[in-house]
């Protein structure tokens, strides 16, 4: 499960980190009223490298930064921050981590003397149960309004991939965006067995004509490689149902793999080398009296490995 969390990190970052996907994917998932109020033209997208080492393994680390227009039409100075994050299970502690952000954010502003940032957290939620988060952070709270009206509160928004179905899209900018719905759709199925969304993927991409982007194509492959149990023969087939040529598509992508295989083995063999080095400067350590407090500072291993070293 965690290495597929990685894997799906790693799309949400390839997504979001171009403008024209993000801002495809916020007109698609914004409230009117907020939409309205956007200036699109403004998007920046920026990493949220602040970051505690406590949560870092669990956020998608993309901020999308914009600006506010006035009600009259007139662009305000004021940035307003999307915090975009994915969710394959849906659990309370979300409200606390983008909290984390939200203070640390608003520190540096503090810290910089400029105005705090307007910054609303966005949900991208592709987990096999159904989303039952409250939408606010007094939501949660098992209290009469009397006493919810005084408490620190806010929204996110949610973008739930259980009851959207990619074939009934209306939005012609996001049907046109066919990497992003291409992603949207394939984590929607991550953590299933759903071979009909990968079958209707491939039409469409024969429909728009994506095929020939070959270096996009064997991303999605990957992708479908490593969350579902399809061996790449299933793949071919799959495609050639769709009336996609998939022998030189699947010869690139065995290709592909065998060359991660090989530079994974690589950055192994080097991490094994590397730690072999540690224990033998540590065995020399010992000979020369150190103490093992000061060797696992100097070397980084952990206490028990440098005691084993001693029995």
């Amino acid at each position: 499960m965690k290495e597929i969390f990685k894997i799906n990190d790693k799309i949400i970052k390839r997504i979001m980190q171009k403008p024209d996907n993000a801002k495809t994917f916020l007109k698609k998932i914004l409230p009117e009223k907020i939409k309205k109020r956007i200036d699109f033209s403004s998007l920046e997208i920026g990493p949220t490298n602040y970051v505690s080492q406590e949560f870092k393994e669990y956020f998608a680390d993309i901020i999308i930064k914009t600006k506010i227009i006035s009600r009259k039409g007139k662009k305000l100075l004021t940035d307003i921050c999307f915090i975009f994050e994915h969710k394959t299970e849906a659990k309370l502690k979300i409200f606390i981590q983008f909290l984390k952000y939200m203070v640390q954010e608003w520190q540096k502003d503090i810290d910089e003397k400029v105005p705090l940032r307007i910054i609303i957290p966005i949900v991208f939620y592709h987990g096999r149960t159904p989303w039952e988060i409250p939408a606010s952070f007094a939501g949660q709270f098992d209290i009469d309004d009397d006493i919810k009206e005084y408490l620190l509160n806010f929204k996110y928004i949610l973008f739930d991939t259980g009851p959207w179905d990619f074939r009934e899209e209306t939005d012609e900018q996001l049907k046109n965006n066919v990497f992003l719905l291409s992603a949207m759709a394939l984590m929607k199925c991550a953590y299933n067995d759903d071979r009909e969304t990968i079958e209707g993927i491939f039409d469409f991409w024969r429909e728009k004509g994506f095929t020939g982007d070959i270096e996009n194509v064997i991303f999605f492959l990957t992708y479908i490689s490593e969350t579902k149990n399809l061996s790449r023969k299933q793949l071919k087939e799959l495609l050639e149902k769709s009336k996609i040529e998939g022998g030189e598509i699947m010869e690139t992508l065995a290709q592909r793999l065998r060359a991660e295989g090989r530079i994974m083995g690589i950055e192994e063999g080097e991490k094994r080398g590397e730690k072999r080095g540690k224990f033998e400067t540590a065995k020399r350590m010992l000979n020369s009296g150190l103490t093992v407090k000061d060797i696992v500072k100097f070397t980084g291993l952990s206490e028990k490995e440098v005691k084993t070293l001693i029995n």
